[in-house]
């Protein structure tokens, strides 16, 4: 990633669509949504940051629940496969242009983003 310096900001040298859709990349894709929330400036790659991290933070959460118990913990690698399958889905998406907002998460977003600020 190439940062450039502009009256006192910081940016990457990504296009819009290819650093949103590195937010929902497996294993990747939480630290590169940290990074972009921080010095990206574009309204759209912090909106996926930001739903992204949502999704990874709501995935670890779930998977502490259902790990509590013996029985439930027996979900959490189905539970991590949707997860998987539903990123890989976003990234795509993020790829193509297309703002794919996940029904409870994706409104945790606007709401931490001040307001839908996908396409």
């Amino acid at each position: 990633m190439i940062l450039m310096a502009a009256k006192n900001t910081f940016s990457t040298n990504l296009s819009p669509n290819l650093a949103s859709a590195l937010c929902y990349v497996p294993v990747v894709g939480f630290v590169a949504a940290i990074v972009l929330l921080i010095i990206e400036k574009n309204s759209t790659v912090r909106w996926n940051a930001m739903q992204s991290l949502i999704l990874g933070l709501s995935t670890i959460v779930v998977d502490m629940i259902l790990g509590a118990t013996l029985i439930l913990a027996l979900a959490i690698p189905l539970v991590n496969v949707a997860v998987l399958v539903i990123s890989l889905v976003l990234a795509v998406k993020s790829y193509q242009g297309e703002t794919v907002k996940l029904p409870v998460l994706g409104a945790w977003a606007d709401k931490i983003m001040g307001g839908f600020c996908g396409g």
